[in-house]
């Protein structure tokens, strides 16, 4: 085969390609149910890099989920019982919520609700935000929680990852604070490895400065 014409296939492949994936983006995009939806601008950048994070998140939620603390699965029963979930957390002001399977919710705090800019330390108003989600998973204990932890991409990555893991942690000690159980909650910190928006602009930037918790519930 020639190489204008390998070209001239591959162009075709490619495009075939681009074609199928839109398909799937917009078969697939998962549903949100935000009251307050502040991380709408994202688009679907921000779609994409949710359903990463809860894929990168799912494997410490099984490994939580396949202890005997949580207890008996759901079964049948998962899908209303995560429906439950979802609505109650997307009341919460500054959060969005997205339904990423039927059994996995993925919360998300900006940044800002829950510390300043460049710091681990939990803001003033980000209490009342942990305290209504606490409410919840008390009410539903039968999803394992992974709080991840995420950065922009300002500052060296060693320090983003360091950031977003003292971040996490924060938010992991204060839940279980709340009564939440220490058995049902891990911590982890991406740095800024994770972006559901580009670190070209200041409100890409912000964006990215967030914490999402990754509920799995225990199926059976």
């Amino acid at each position: 085969m020639s190489l204008a014409r390998r070209r001239k296939t591959l162009a075709t492949l490619a495009g075939i390609l681009l074609l199928a994936a839109a398909g799937c983006a917009a078969k697939q995009e998962p549903r949100t149910t935000a009251r307050d939806k502040t991380a709408k601008g994202a688009g679907i950048g921000a779609a994409a890099g949710a359903v990463l994070g809860a894929v990168i998140g799912e494997g410490e939620a099984d490994e939580i989920l396949a202890g005997a603390a949580i207890g008996a699965g759901l079964g049948a029963g998962v899908g209303a019982y995560m429906d439950r979930q979802e609505e109650k957390l997307a009341r919460i002001p500054g959060t969005s919520v997205e339904r990423v399977a039927a059994d996995m919710l993925l919360v998300h705090f900006e940044s800002d609700v829950l510390f300043a800019v460049d710091s681990a330390a939990l803001s003033g108003g980000s209490q009342a935000a942990l305290d209504q989600a606490s409410g919840v998973f008390l009410e539903y204990p039968k999803t394992a929680i992974v709080v991840q932890g995420h950065t922009d991409s300002t500052g060296s990555e060693t320090h983003n990852e360091e950031l977003s893991q003292r971040r996490a942690l924060m938010v992991q000690s204060y839940l279980i604070g709340r009564g939440v159980g220490a058995e049902r909650i891990t911590a982890i910190g991406y740095g800024e490895g994770q972006p559901v928006a580009s670190n070209d602009s200041e409100d890409g930037r912000r964006v990215n400065r967030r914490v999402d918790l990754l509920l799995k519930a225990k199926v059976r």
